[in-house]
């Protein structure tokens, strides 16, 4: 199982994931952290597809939701409520997780750090690029001195 560890663009969080399951991700603001973190993500995840007798992905399939978002912040509750609408429900959470299963198709599934601003590059994986357009407000400043 190969772990693959990314520093945010902006330099305040470490993202985690494993690159067969697909939308399993882990967040933190240390690299020695996001491994524990990470760990019981993967845990949680394994779990959700061994209580429902579901073999565990073999490539990185990650679901396609096909809506365009915009943001500043996003908490893992706002971001929950985007993909109920999208047919996910919650499936299993734990102390630092939050585990989300496709209705229509049981093999999707999302597991998301439960945090209050989640990483722009965790949405960008769940959405695609193209579908999001996030608004730093550092990037929006205009230089006065111009």
């Amino acid at each position: 199982m190969k772990i693959i560890v990314k520093k945010e663009f902006d330099g305040k969080y470490y993202i985690g994931s494993c690159e067969n399951l697909s939308s399993c991700y882990a967040q933190s603001e240390s690299s020695e952290k996001l491994l524990n973190e990470l760990r019981k993500a993967i845990e949680l995840y394994r779990k959700s597809y061994i209580n429902r007798s579901q073999s565990l992905p073999v490539s990185h399939d990650g679901p396609v939701i096909d809506k365009k978002i915009r943001f500043n912040k996003i908490s893992t509750s706002q971001l929950v409520k985007i993909l109920e609408r999208s047919n996910y429900h919650f499936e299993a959470h734990d102390n630092d997780s939050i585990l989300l299963i496709n209705s229509n198709y049981p093999f999707n599934r999302i597991l998301l750090p439960d945090t209050d601003e989640l990483s722009p590059m965790i949405v960008s994986k769940i959405f695609g690029k193209e579908n999001i357009i996030y608004l730093n407000k550092t990037q929006l400043k205009i230089n006065s001195s111009a």
